[in-house]
């Protein structure tokens, strides 16, 4: 199939996978050993250097305590009266100088726990102290020794010493064990040197086991691989091929291929299977059938949904024709009406515009007579305002007249003031003077006029505040005065405008009677003009009343002609869409058809 996208194999996935799960296991098992292998050997080469260490120590203590019963069997002696200690001593440590082990290469030495050398080899440090001597690193080895065997079953020492007759300092280990009786230290050694050399071989030995063991073990993995991929093949093989059976006949499906065919026969042989695969095979076998089988059913319908809508279409098409007739003539029905209504709807609204007018003129008239009616009353109003107004400026020019009077009176009196002012402006200067007289005394008088003195000062004093005071109220008087004369000319004149202003209101008066004599003539002209406008309004409302009855009519005619031909346009559409839906139906019919005979059956 064309555009079909290239994919990979379910085989090669399922073989890849069980594979890696083989490798990866093996591989984990491999090393797993190969790292226990190592660790054993390590182990084992540790454990052998130990036993080593430990069988010499096991000899050197043998060794010693061999020697030591020699030590035992002389004390016995001596605890037996057949020696002196002395000799015991003495016979023991001949004996102990003259003992060989280990072919020859073994021998033992004895020191007092103060560190003198009883036995060793016969040199000639033998009887000498041996408590200080050291080792290259600066050990005293010989306290060490001493120190250890002192101890409870004795103890070991390591220390680097050099092999007799040689300069070459050497690993060695030595036991030494207390012997109370005669204060001895007894010991003996071994150069160990030899030790790292076995070590050595048995490594030598352990790394080629060890090289071996992985050997082998690659050889297994190897082998393991080889069964996980001819595993991997056959069992990939075995589950993939019913996968691929199915996968082959969905393949042929999408491509509209549901013939029975061998692919589809070897798909139902699967179904015994009682798995997964099993329930797959069965659902595509019922897919297949059920498919095939609607594709049957779908091609017999078709068939028949095609002839139908064919004569659907024709019954469709006839109805419509006729259908189309009935809407033009109640069309041209509706149109005739149309142009009626408009004629009536235009002499219907004129109607109504003139009516409306009429209203407006009449309610115009209305409000003129009230304006009419309120203007005379405000006429009447004023007149009377008037005459109340010059009674008023009457009072008021009376009593402008008297309070010019009474401003004049109050003006000589002033003058009366100001005479007694200057009065007291002389008696000030007078006193003032009689002060000034009264200090020259005062003075003559010496200490007998002090006192004298101050109060003419203070009289004097009050004499100057006076006399100022009487010059301020003269002041004031004099601006009084001015002021006082200012007003009397003002309310003269005053009194001269509320003259004029009393004719003039007069004059208003008349003229305010003159007015209320014109409106009343109006008001009855209005009165005229209100009840004429009155009738013209009654018959203009029966006019428009039976316009709009005429109108109304009309429109009704129109709606149901215009119902009749809506009704009409409708059958007509409907029945050219169940035309249209039928020659579409026979279409979808023919292209399902065609759809299905692509389908192989």
């Amino acid at each position: 199939m064309e555009g079909t996208k290239k994919r990979g194999s379910l085989k090669t996935t399922l073989v890849a996978v069980i594979l890696t799960a083989v490798i990866v296991t093996a591989g984990i098992i491999s090393i797993f050993t190969i790292i226990n292998t190592i660790k054993t050997n390590n182990e084992s080469t540790e454990a052998y250097s130990t036993r080593l260490l430990d069988d010499v120590k096991a000899q050197l203590k043998y060794e010693t305590e061999e020697a030591m019963s020699i030590c035992q069997v002389m004390y016995g002696r001596y605890q037996a009266g057949q020696m002196t200690l002395d000799e015991a001593k003495k016979e023991s440590a001949d004996i102990i100088r003259e003992l060989r082990y280990n072919e020859g290469n073994g021998y033992f030495w004895v020191d007092t726990s103060d560190g003198i050398n009883v036995v060793l080899l016969g040199r000639d440090t033998e009887g000498q102290s041996r408590w200080d001597l050291t080792d290259s690193s600066g050990n005293k080895f010989i306290q060490q020794m001493i120190e250890n065997g002192l101890q409870e079953g004795g103890g070991y020492t390591q220390l680097m010493f050099a092999k007799p007759n040689e300069t070459e300092e050497l690993p060695k280990i030595n036991y030494t064990a207390y012997y109370e009786p005669f204060d001895w230290v007894m010991g003996t050694g071994v150069w160990i040197d030899d030790l790292e050399a076995l070590e050595k071989d048995f490594i030598g030995h352990q790394h080629q086991a060890l090289i071996t063991s992985v050997v082998q073990t690659i050889i297994i993995l190897l082998v393991l691989i080889v069964i996980g991929a001819f595993v991997a093949f056959y069992f990939g093989g075995k589950i993939t091929k019913p996968i691929i059976l199915s996968a082959n006949q969905m393949i042929r499906m999408s491509n509209s291929d549901f013939t029975e065919n061998a692919d589809m026969e070897e798909v139902r042989k699967l179904t015994n299977h009682n798995n997964e695969i099993g329930a797959i095979s069965e659902a595509l076998d019922m897919m297949h059938s059920n498919i095939r089988n609607l594709m049957l059913q779908i091609s017999d319908t078709t068939a028949s949904v095609a002839s139908a809508s064919e004569e659907l279409s024709a019954s469709a098409s006839q109805s419509a024709e006729a259908s189309e007739m009935v809407a033009t003539s109640c069309t041209n029905v509706a149109t005739s009406c149309s142009g009626q209504i408009n004629a009536v709807t235009g002499a219907s609204n004129e109607t109504d515009s003139f009516v409306t007018n009429m209203e407006d003129f009449k309610e115009a008239i209305s409000r003129s007579s009230e304006m009419i009616k309120a203007t005379n009353e405000a006429a009447i109003n004023g007149a009377a305002d008037m005459t109340n107004a010059t009674d008023m400026m009457n009072t008021i020019r009376d009593s402008v007249e008297n309070t010019a009077q009474v401003v004049e009176d109050l003006g000589e009196r002033l003058k009366s003031i100001d005479e007694f002012v200057v009065t007291i402006a002389e008696i000030a200067s007078q006193t003032n003077l009689l002060s000034l007289n009264a200090s020259i005394e005062a003075a003559r008088a010496g200490e007998m006029g002090k006192g004298f003195a101050v109060v003419a000062s203070e009289i004097s004093k009050l004499a100057d505040e006076s006399n100022q005071a009487a010059q301020k109220i003269n002041e004031l008087i004099a601006g009084i005065m001015k002021n006082s004369q200012e007003a009397v000319t003002a309310m003269r004149q005053g009194a001269d405008e509320v003259v004029n202003g009393s004719e003039l209101v007069n004059e208003a008066g008349g003229t305010f009677n003159n007015i209320v004599n014109m409106v009343n003539s109006i008001s009855e002209e209005s009165n005229t003009m209100s009840a004429i406008v009155e009738q013209l309004s009654g018959g203009t409302d029966t006019i428009a009343k039976n316009i709009h009855e005429i109108e109304q009519m009309s429109i009704a005619v129109a709606d149901e002609t215009s119902n009749v031909s809506a009704a009409s346009e409708q059958q007509t559409a409907s029945s050219y869409e169940v035309a249209q839906a039928s020659d579409r139906l026979a279409g979808n019919a023919q292209e399902l058809q065609d759809f299905v005979a692509r389908f192989s059956l």
